[in-house]
């Protein structure tokens, strides 16, 4: 149960990032990417801690390009849902 939680909390926070990037608020992005990489990090939850890294880094140098952010952008979706999809899973094992 723990760690779905906790997939639910990441997926929360990087519906934040996606936020801060529609609204070009790259600072924000940022920020937020670097706690959804922590976050990630801190449950083990990898695949999503290199798509935040990677969009971090893309976000360091201000307006990024735009094939790379979207690139990394359907990465981090992609590892968000297979996160959830486990967490469910095991959740599901548990109940």
């Amino acid at each position: 149960m723990r760690n779905l939680m906790a997939a639910q909390e990441i997926s929360l926070e990087a519906l934040g990032l996606l936020q801060a990037l529609l609204h070009h608020d790259y600072c924000e992005a940022q920020f937020r990417a670097n706690h959804v990489a922590r976050h990630a990090l801190e449950h083990e939850h990898l695949p999503v801690a290199d798509a935040a890294e990677r969009i971090e880094g893309l976000l360091e140098q201000g307006c990024p390009n735009s094939m790379e952010l979207r690139i990394a952008l359907r990465f981090l979706a992609a590892s968000v849902d297979s996160m959830q999809m486990v967490a469910l899973h095991r959740a599901g094992r548990i109940l």
